[in-house]
């Protein structure tokens, strides 16, 4: 079983992201999926959402995976294994989720996991949020990303695009940077093939 976590600041497209993806992954490549959502808040809104598209959904809520909910994140993760044993898990972090802490805690307690690809979105419309001195959990996101997305490219022309792309590519050298517009489905097979092609190879 597969782990992709999925982060990004508040509001920057995450569950859009995963509906789109999961469709052309299950499609396309023939993986199945559960998809894990963690909200801080008490009501998982975006996971009701995700049951109505039928999707498998576990949620995790009142507190984030990256502290107070890490020993529920590695309990959930082995009950959807030992239950559901899917391809992979699409763990929908909250929006202020530090991904270093994540991983610490999937490196120190569940070993289990074929592989782990960070997806973290950047928001185009909040171009400010990522210049100059950025917040450190979106540092955090950034860095430990696998693979960046830059959503939102419809809200803004090619300069403002290659402006935050390059951004985002001297926060994260190591990781590609796809621009993609999730509402409007643009570019999203290019990271689904990623995706696709990660999940077929890793091990």
């Amino acid at each position: 079983m597969k782990l992709i976590i999925i982060s990004g600041f508040l509001g920057s497209g995450k569950t859009t992201l995963l509906l789109g993806l999961v469709r052309r992954l299950t499609s396309g490549n023939g993986c199945d999926f559960v998809i894990l959502e963690n909200e801080v808040g008490e009501i998982g809104i975006d996971g009701v959402f995700l049951e109505k598209q039928g999707l498998q959904v576990k949620e995790l809520y009142s507190g984030c995976v990256c502290c107070q909910l890490a020993g529920d994140l590695v309990v959930t993760l082995r009950e959807i294994k030992d239950v559901l044993d899917p391809d992979g898990v699409i763990l929908e972090a909250s929006g202020l989720a530090k991904v270093e802490s994540i991983l610490d805690t999937l490196d120190r307690y569940y070993g289990e996991l074929e592989g782990t690809m960070v997806i973290s979105l950047a928001d185009l419309e909040r171009f400010e949020l990522y210049q100059e001195e950025p917040m450190p959990f979106v540092i955090n996101q950034i860095r430990y990303a696998d693979l960046v997305v830059l959503n939102k490219t419809d809200s803004g022309d090619g300069e403002l695009t290659a402006t935050m792309a390059a951004k985002l590519a001297e926060l994260n050298p190591d990781a590609e940077v796809i621009g993609v517009s999730a509402l409007e489905g643009s570019n999203l097979d290019l990271v689904a093939e990623r995706l696709g092609t990660w999940m077929r190879t890793t091990s």
